[in-house]
């Protein structure tokens, strides 16, 4: 469901296997579950957010309660959070600085010093991500829902408050999901909308400049857009679920490089070649700073004879080559 990293070596992602939470770890060479202690047991870990390798935070749920977690190299922590559980949207995310932690949900929470502070939010609003570049530097995006007859929102976190963004231009019937900062000059908001007669799903793209938004959307075509990550070169990454060739659903990239959209096949799984299996990715982060970037999602085979169906995870991370896959 999520990952992010410190280095190259070092990554964490999680997720749920059956009916509990699973934390996994990157030590460089092999991605293995998280046995140092303290963790609790949760159905399961919807976000992760790695500032350092003694710093990282994983927000989950138990039996519609919220689960917030603190490693401090050695130990996980269960921290007491504050606000009711997000029926809604029980995938909350997190963003993790030196110094703040920052939550989404049904309002804006910062975390600082062992206290909360809480941002009420006006009704049937609800933040979908955030991304910060610093303690007082932050940026937060979801929806003012229903998504037909509402809009979508964008805050900004100054150190002290969150202040409404203008609304960013993006498609009508768009959710808008997913938000990743790269500068103060340059932060990104995606989402998609459905197409018509059921047809294939119509993402959209906006870009902030520092003073205004601009749709960026461009060719970008037939996904269900689910994750967004920075290229660290003023580009982006985005992928989901994509539906070019539906029902079958290969693992597809696109990148922008600030001008045009290109797509990119990811790796397929390597037990994936038998049963034409579909493809999801729920989230994007750098692998370090060599540019690669990771993804994390799963991959399904279709129903059976009997009605099952197989799910299995999967992480790819990006090289100088074509991805390569690792089920998990």
């Amino acid at each position: 469901m999520s990952v992010s990293s410190v280095s190259e070596d070092l990554a964490w992602a999680v997720g749920r296997k059956a009916q509990h939470g699973v934390i996994m770890r990157w030590d460089g060479e092999r991605w293995s579950e998280d046995t140092a202690p303290g963790l609790p047991a949760v159905g399961q870990w919807s976000s992760v957010s790695a500032v350092a390798a003694d710093d990282v935070w994983a927000y989950g749920e138990v039996n519609r309660n919220q689960a917030l977690v603190h490693y401090d190299g050695e130990r996980w922590s269960t921290v007491p959070t504050t606000g009711p559980s997000d029926d809604s949207w029980p995938e909350v995310p997190i963003k993790a600085v030196p110094g703040r932690l920052f939550k989404g949900g049904n309002a804006l929470y910062t975390y600082a010093d062992g206290a909360w502070q809480t941002f009420a939010l006006p009704r049937l609003v609800d933040i979908r991500d955030i991304d910060a570049l610093s303690a007082d530097d932050a940026y937060a995006t979801g929806m003012r829902y229903p998504v037909n007859g509402g809009h979508p929102v964008a805050y900004h976190w100054d150190g002290t408050t969150w202040t409404l963004m203008e609304e960013p231009p993006v498609r009508a019937g768009t959710d808008t999901a997913k938000i990743t900062a790269d500068s103060p000059d340059s932060v990104y908001v995606a989402g998609w909308a459905d197409g018509p007669n059921a047809g294939p799903p119509i993402p959209s793209v906006a870009h902030w400049n520092g003073t205004a938004w601009k749709d960026v959307t461009g060719s970008l075509a037939g996904l269900y857009l689910h994750a967004i990550a920075p290229d660290g070169r003023g580009g982006l990454w985005v992928t989901g679920n994509d539906q070019s060739e539906s029902p079958r659903s290969e693992p597809v990239f696109w990148h922008y490089d600030g001008t045009a959209w290109t797509k990119e096949p990811g790796a397929t799984a390597p037990d994936g070649d038998t049963r034409w299996p579909s493809y999801t990715f729920y989230d994007l982060a750098p692998a370090g700073d060599s540019g690669a970037f990771w993804a994390v999602g799963d991959y399904s085979t279709p129903l059976d004879a009997n009605g099952d169906r197989t799910v299995n995870g999967l992480i790819e991370r990006s090289t100088t080559l074509p991805l390569t896959a690792t089920p998990s």
